[in-house]
């Protein structure tokens, strides 16, 4: 127990025998511990790894990657792919979300499931913000130039990010290069970092944020019990309900009572809404019905490079008029 509160602790282990590096050094011993603990953090809290032979070829494959992540960065390979959103009153597209994509030219497309621990392991967080941003805000310039008005942009900030004491300078001169007002930009904030007792350059950062004008994002609400003082503290603009909430919400009605709840209480907080993941007819109706602002999802599209976007946008706009309004009436 601290201060009444009970708190639980975990620990991760990784091991190297003598057995499997018997010619080699204390330096070669503590490299080898080191990789079997990344490989029992990567499997869970409270789990322990051994290094064996197959650790030592799953090293050296995440070494490669790591080098060629930096390649990769400095190339354009890795950019944002655009996944649009959707207002569940009007139909309009109200924005897009930039998800780092690694377009591998032998490995084909990767998610950042399988590179973003590499870059947080290498330091390349905040280079892989810069290039995200650059990319989006391009994008949103080039959409206002051929007056495909797009609202806003969504942009993951990572908690190394967050503690960058330049951050908010930085970003101010990023909008003035494309011309693009704050107002524009969703900063998308994990609920883990709020959650986390957040140090105060994170807490400076993401207030100075809001008081720019930016929309401020809780990213996978339900998942990281962010408190309501959190969310009221660091001015968030809007809640997306993880997907786990989302799913299969029409047909379950335990599901629905808990997207039913995370809206009621995000109404009452006067908050924007988004359902994320949302992939069937069913879901966007119900989420609509229940009184939810924006939808975003494979049912919707899934995420596309920036020059499919045109095509997608003119296309969405022309079938508009054509689809019926769902609206939030439940009858």
């Amino acid at each position: 127990m601290l201060n009444g509160t009970g708190v639980y602790m975990s620990c991760s282990i990784g091991s190297c025998l003598s057995g499997s590096f018997p010619d080699g050094s204390a330096m070669d011993w503590r490299d080898a511990a080191n990789n079997a603990l990344l490989e029992a953090q990567q499997n869970g809290p409270s789990t322990i790894r051994a290094f064996s032979s197959e650790t030592r070829r799953r090293a050296q494959v995440r070494s490669n990657l790591r080098k060629e992540f930096e390649t990769a960065l400095d190339s354009g390979e890795i950019r944002p792919w655009f996944q649009p959103q959707i207002s569940t009153d009007t139909g309009r597209v109200t924005g897009f979300e930039a998800l780092a994509r690694w377009e591998h030219p032998k490995k084909g497309v990767l998610g950042p499931n399988v590179f973003l621990p590499f870059a947080e392991h290498a330091d390349l967080m905040g280079r892989l913000g810069q290039t995200m941003r650059h990319c989006a805000f391009s994008a949103m310039r080039d959409w206002d130039r051929a007056e495909l008005y797009v609202p806003r942009i969504g942009i993951n900030f990572s908690s190394d990010e967050l503690r960058d004491p330049g951050l908010i300078d930085r970003l101010k001169w990023e909008l003035d290069h494309f011309d693009l007002t704050p107002d524009r930009l969703a900063v998308e904030v994990l609920e883990t970092v709020f959650s986390r007792r957040p140090d105060d350059v994170i807490t400076r950062n993401v207030t100075g944020l809001a008081t720019m004008g930016c929309c401020i994002d809780l990213d996978d609400f339900g998942t990281g019990h962010a408190s309501i003082a959190s969310i009221k503290r660091f001015n968030v603009s809007r809640i997306k309900i993880d997907r786990s909430f989302v799913a299969k919400a029409d047909q379950d009605p335990s599901q629905q009572q808990l997207a039913s709840a995370i809206l009621t209480m995000a109404e009452r907080l006067n908050l924007e809404t988004l359902a994320e993941g949302v992939e069937t007819p069913g879901e966007h109706a119900l989420m609509a019905q229940l009184g939810c602002d924006h939808v975003q999802g494979f049912g919707i599209s899934k995420p596309m490079p920036v020059e499919k976007t045109r095509d997608w946008i003119m296309s969405y706009r022309s079938k508009l008029n054509r689809v019926p309004k769902i609206g939030r009436e439940t009858g």
